[in-house]
This record gives structure tokens, sequence and C-alpha cells, in this order.
């Protein structure tokens, strides 16, 4: 239990502090990040992590210039969440994009890399020569040549990782991909699954619908299918599939509480969720989490791995393994501080 309970419910008893924990709840920020909130000005806002650090609500650390504030303890997250106070999923609106604004973006920069045939989404640097290889940076992240021998309609060198190698596919076995894009991973997954098991591909953007569909359809297969929708709302029913495949691609939804909670929902029971994707390795600066070009480039939406992972266990998976690339990260994102992570779940 929180020790002070007087103390405690007299914080959370003004709506902007209430609205500062909301945020903490979903993750760390910088106390600067606050002072957009209804005009606040910064005197005001330190007046009020004051009263919530005082109360045993939040904790501090110093990180360069910057005081970045966090919930103090998980057992203080636990006390929380039994008293109702619930995540909030943007802090101070006017200093970020909107969940929306994000998806139109991804959107555009997503279909524009279908309808032109290769180029860079994930991976802020990787076109910086103009001779961006997605065969090369497919290679790079852990695809093998037999893997990509058959592929080059359908890699366009998107992603952070191989997640169909970080644990079995089984014959006859039913496999989603979120964010299927062009089908690499897809296809690749029908190959190991075999006339028997099927493969669905969920992608937000339609251009990318339209060109995994047209090479499903040029090479005949039968037991692949790729579908319009929302990986925070999945057009996929129940229990229906018993692996969950995602190649750099959570780093990019608004509400990814909200992600794993549908890949949790449509797994059966055992089902297994592997997953290539780019965390931080400290926060960024309000103007990084701003950049365009940085979130459809999957650092700007990159969140802490501890975040990550949290997220992923309070909707009910078990990490079984969680493996950290540094070299992903050092070779393609220009110095920006952020790693891929191969992770194994299970339901």
């Amino acid at each position: 239990m929180i020790s002070d309970k007087a103390k405690v419910f007299k914080a959370l008893g003004d709506p902007t502090r209430l609205a500062i924990v909301g945020y903490l709840l979903k993750n760390d920020h910088c106390a600067c990040d606050f002072q957009g909130m209804s005009g606040k000005d910064q005197t005001t806002v330190s007046r009020h992590l004051k009263v919530l650090h005082d109360a045993g609500l939040v904790k501090f650390r110093k990180d360069g210039r910057n005081v970045i504030y966090s919930i103090k303890s998980d057992q203080v997250r636990g006390d929380l969440d039994r008293m109702g106070i619930e995540p909030q999923d943007e802090c101070c609106g006017r200093e970020t994009p909107s969940g929306q604004s994000k998806k139109s973006a991804v959107k555009k920069s997503y279909g524009k890399i279908a309808l032109e045939g290769g180029g860079c989404g994930c991976g802020t640097g990787c076109c910086g020569d103009g001779k961006f290889d997605p065969i090369q940076m497919s290679l790079s992240i852990g695809y093998s040549e037999d893997e990509l021998s058959d592929m080059a309609d359908s890699n366009l060198g998107l992603g952070c990782g191989n997640p169909g190698a970080l644990g079995s596919i089984r014959k006859g076995e039913t496999v989603l991909d979120l964010g299927s894009g062009a089908g690499l991973d897809a296809f690749l997954a029908l190959k190991k699954v075999g006339p028997s098991g099927k493969v669905i591909g969920v992608d937000i953007t339609k251009e990318m619908i339209e060109r995994s569909t047209r090479i499903a359809k040029e090479r005949g297969h039968a037991n692949v299918e790729f579908r319009l929708g929302d990986i925070e709302d999945l057009p996929v029913d129940d229990g229906a599939v018993d692996v969950v495949l995602s190649n750099c691609v959570i780093n990019l939804v608004p509400d990814k509480r909200k992600a794993f909670s549908e890949a949790y929902r449509v797994l059966r029971p055992g089902g297994r969720l592997l997953i290539s994707d780019m965390v931080l390795l400290k926060r960024l600066t309000a103007a990084q989490r701003k950049d365009e070009k940085l979130m459809t480039g999957c650092v700007g939406g990159a969140i802490l791995k501890k975040d990550y992972l949290r997220l992923m266990e309070e909707v009910g998976f078990r990490v079984e393994n969680a493996i950290d690339d540094e070299g992903v990260g050092k070779m393609h994102y220009d110095g920006y501080p952020v790693e891929s992570i191969k992770i194994v779940a299970i339901k």
C-alpha cells in the first residue's frame, strides 16, 4: 500500500497532478514536457511535481540537463491501477502529434514506398547516399541469402530484424503478420506452414495491401491473404492464430498497449508472439518526438525497452526471451539512441 494515504489523495485531488500521473503511467517524462499542459508555466509545473514527489508517487533522475520523472515503483504503479487511474496516451497534446496524425504520416510515407518499389521507412540514415539496397539492408538485420533469393518484389528493406527466425513456425499453423507491408515475412512464413497452414497479413496502408495481394496472386498462393486494418483493432477473430509476427511496426503505433492487447486476443492459448522492433536506449527530446521523419523512421515513436516489455506483460504475455541488438541502431539509425530488440513471448 502507498504509505501516507491522506497525502496521496490530496496530491491526486488536483486535475493537473492527476493528468501528470496518467502520462507518467504511460511513459517517463522530462519535467519540461508538462509545461504546455493547460498553459501551466515552469514554476507551476515544478510545484505540482514536488507535491507528487513528496506524496511518494513519483521519482526523478538527472539525464544531462534534463530532469526525468517516472512512477516511483511497481508497487505504486499497482496501487494507482487499483485506484482506477489509467495511463494517458499523449502528453501535452500541443507538443506531440496526435494518434491520428501519426497514423496519417505512416500511411503517407509507407504508401509512397509501396508505389515506388523500395525505400527507407524504418532507418533514418539508410538513404543518405541515395544508394539504398533492400537486399543488403535485409542481410544486415538477420535474413539469409536463401530466404531473400526469390523475394525481390516483397522485400522493401523496411525491417529491423527477422522475426520469423526467432521461434519455430510449424506446418499447418495459422500465422498473423502485424504491419505486413509488401509481404516479405508473410511469404517466408507461408513456406513454413505449408499448404495445410494459413498466413494473414494486416497493414494500415492501402498501397501495401494492394502490392502484397498482387504478389500473392502472381505467385498463385491460395492460403495467404492481406487485410487492410489497424493493428490497434485487428480484423481477426479471437483465438484464431497460432503465431503473431511483427517486424519494426509496434514502434509506429500510437497506442502500443492496445496493439499488444489485440495480439493477445487473437492468439490461441499457448500461442507465440515473435517481434523485432526498435526501442530507446534513453529518452528523446520533445523536438525529436515531434519530428515526422523520425517518427515514420522508427525512432520518434519508440519507447524505452523496460516500458515496452512492461506493456506486453501487463496485457498477459509471458516474455520468454528478449535479445538486444545495438548493432542495427548503430548501422542504420544515424547515432540516435535506439537499438533493435528481438522478443519471444507466450500467451
